[in-house]
């Protein structure tokens, strides 16, 4: 299960909400943790116009959709083809993954899947704190296309994440997540799971 759902549809809206507005959790860390620079780039005239129209449905400006799409590629796209990550439609994927029972799914999350994500999050960088987690969480959770909104609230990331797999895929998520964040951030996250929805919050102490 070493992939992600790569549906064509464009989501529109509520990823990579922090606090009351719709600023990603890229672009706040970023501002947070490293200086900004202007650099000129020339593109073509019909690229820069599809990226405004996308810029315009995501109700951002546009820097800020650039700046959302050199996140990804810098925190999770360069690295899919390195962790052998493979693209997979949504119907193949929740065929798939309904075709398991509750048991191999919760073992597939627990004793593949944990290992295969901890390797790439080591890939990525070798020691991570709560805001590195939860970017990468985000990262992965917009190339998969799955809708999501993130808000900081009293200290605590709070995901909720809207999906149409079923509950089977909700329960994958929530026990990977679970045991990526015991091994990893040493802290257990408060997860809940309905067949579509799942909410996600992690204390900061």
């Amino acid at each position: 299960m070493s992939g992600y759902s790569r549906d064509r549809r464009r989501t529109i809206g509520r990823d990579g909400e922090v606090g009351h507005t719709s600023s990603s959790t890229a672009d706040k860390l970023s501002k947070r943790t490293h200086p900004t620079e202007t650099i000129t780039f020339r593109l073509p005239t019909a690229l820069l116009e599809e990226l405004r129209k996308d810029a315009e449905l995501e109700k951002i400006n546009l820097n800020a959709f650039v700046t959302r799409i050199f996140s990804n590629h810098v925190q999770w796209e360069r690295y899919e083809r390195k962790m052998g990550l493979l693209p997979m439609t949504k119907p193949f994927l929740k065929e798939v993954i309904n075709q398991l029972t509750n048991d191999q799914i919760i073992n597939l999350a627990q004793k593949m899947e944990k290992e295969n994500f901890k390797n790439i999050l080591t890939f990525m960088n070798e020691s991570h704190d709560l805001d590195d987690f939860v970017e990468i969480l985000r990262t992965w959770l917009t190339v998969s296309w799955m809708q999501h909104n993130i808000v900081l609230r009293n200290g605590s990331y709070h995901f909720n994440i809207q999906h149409d797999l079923g509950y089977k895929w909700s329960l994958y998520v929530q026990t990977l997540v679970s045991e990526l964040s015991n091994d990893i951030l040493q802290r257990r996250a408060e997860i809940r799971i309905t067949d579509n929805v799942i909410s996600i919050v992690f204390p900061r102490d």
